[in-house]
């Protein structure tokens, strides 16, 4: 059947005999040293339950206390108003890896709408937004939050986010 996914140097779609899967190897467009995803099966997908409305109503009662918590924070140190990053003069990868991993937890949670928004927030910063998501890709910038996802299903979302952002 084999394996396809994208170049994470130059984003063209490679194809790689199902062995490869887990392993480096080299794009044929590019020549670059590429990860080869392990490929994924109607087996390695396993099915989960629908959250309760309590557990729903639990969770957006969370996000909301953390959202009052990171306000509350702000009004005690003082800081004013936040430049959006849209305006900034020096932007970095560093200061998109957060659009990257909210995209990442909000699949993992089945909200698609919200994964859907930090994609398109992302997209907004072009060349830099997809620099950002290879960083978190390769491995070379690692977020703890994304531990709690497994590995196969964070290569997943990382694949979708890549060809939303193309």
């Amino acid at each position: 059947m084999g394996i396809t996914f994208q170049c994470e140097h130059c984003h063209k779609e490679v194809k790689a005999p199902d062995d490869a899967g887990g392993k480096r190897g080299k794009c044929p467009f590019c020549h670059q040293s590429t990860y080869i995803p392990s490929p994924v099966s109607e087996e390695d997908i396993l099915p989960l339950a629908e959250p309760s409305e309590e557990e729903e109503r639990a969770e957006k009662a969370r996000v909301q206390a953390l959202y009052q918590q990171e306000h509350d924070l702000l009004a005690q140190t003082g800081s004013g108003p936040v430049t959006p990053l849209e305006q900034r003069e020096e932007l970095t990868t560093a200061d998109l890896h957060h659009f990257v991993i909210n995209f990442c937890l909000e699949m993992a949670r089945d909200n698609v709408d919200n994964a859907d928004a930090e994609a398109a927030k992302l997209r907004k910063f072009g060349p830099l937004g997809l620099k950002a998501l290879e960083e978190i890709a390769s491995g070379k910038v690692r977020e703890p939050a994304l531990d709690a996802i497994a590995r196969r299903l964070r290569e997943l979302y990382l694949n979708t986010l890549l060809a939303r952002l193309k």
